[in-house]
């Protein structure tokens, strides 16, 4: 169901953005204009899944990836957006600002959709909505999450966010703390975990983010999770009296 859910957003998404670029491109047919809005799908996932998973524990190591990622996406937007232009129908001729052009390849560029402002506008609003979704699908129906895959000692393994009981930061790896007593080591940072696992998981500390789920109580500097009892750092115990109310 989740899976239907998702894909229904991404061909609406589609539709709207063919629509947003017959605005903005003079008499272009509607085929071609939904094959564009095709070519920002690849640019929107990118950003959506791999922009949140960019470490900022070291802040200029942080920023440095993300403009290489965006750099990256922008120069993809660009390579699909001209493969999209020489998407023609054989003897077909567009008319751009009363002008006759056979060869897709010469579109002016006052057209708009080359535009960096305009392709990164919509690659950023594809993503955000998708991004949203995914939220708000975690949120309100928790039995349509999706699996989480990742390495643990060399071997694939897959565990519902709502099996994770937190996630143990130690130096160089983390701990995955599974509901059914397992310890599962993976490379990933804690940062990076904190992004993909989202709202329902709460930092309390820099080696430590928790489902909140599994929070039996609260009382100070220390937060009872089952049985075990985590370190909280001063940082977080404003948010987590709010959240937590004795």
């Amino acid at each position: 169901m989740r899976t239907t859910i998702i894909i229904a957003y991404w061909i609406v998404s589609v539709l709207i953005a063919a629509l947003i670029v017959m605005l903005f491109t003079e008499n272009i047919p509607f085929v071609r204009a939904l094959f564009m809005g095709i070519m920002f799908l690849p640019g929107a996932l990118a950003a959506q899944y791999m922009l949140p998973k960019i470490s900022f524990r070291k802040k200029s190591e942080g920023i440095r990836n993300t403009i290489y990622v965006v750099l990256a996406i922008m120069i993809l937007e660009y390579l699909l957006l001209i493969v999209s232009y020489s998407f023609q129908p054989s003897g077909t001729y567009v008319y751009i600002q009363g002008k006759n052009y056979a060869n897709p390849l010469m579109f002016p560029n006052d057209t708009g959709v080359m535009n960096p402002l305009f392709i990164s506008t919509m690659v950023s609003l594809l993503a955000i909505g998708g991004a949203m979704l995914d939220r708000w699908l975690g949120k309100n129906h928790p039995e349509m999450e999706s699996p989480i895959t990742f390495c643990s000692d060399r071997k694939k393994v897959s565990l519902l966010p709502s099996e994770i009981v937190y996630v143990e930061s130690c130096d160089t790896e983390v701990l995955i703390h599974v509901s059914d007593g397992r310890k599962l080591r993976n490379k990933t940072g804690i940062a990076q975990w904190e992004s993909v696992l989202g709202e329902q998981f709460i930092r309390v500390h820099r080696a430590f983010l928790v489902n909140s789920e599994y929070v039996s109580s609260y009382k100070g500097d220390t937060l009872k999770v089952g049985e075990e009892s985590l370190p909280v750092s001063r940082k977080y115990q404003k948010y987590l009296k709010e959240l937590f109310p004795v």
